[in-house]
């Protein structure tokens, strides 16, 4: 949690993952937008929560 966003993070246009449809189309609709700023892996874990809602972020 402590690496910072890279400069000019946004948020994405995602619709996010309540747990009701495939986790894996998910999984590879966030790493794509994710990967537009960077592929650095604390980043992805930073923000994957956020791409998520209800049950699944539960």
């Amino acid at each position: 949690m402590e690496t910072p966003l890279p400069f000019g993070w946004k948020p994405f246009h995602l619709d996010r993952y309540d747990g009701t449809t495939d986790p894996d189309e998910h999984i590879d609709l966030y790493t794509t937008q994710v990967n537009l700023y960077t592929n650095e892996d604390a980043i992805l874990c930073r923000v994957f929560p956020t791409s998520l809602k209800g049950a699944a972020l539960n």
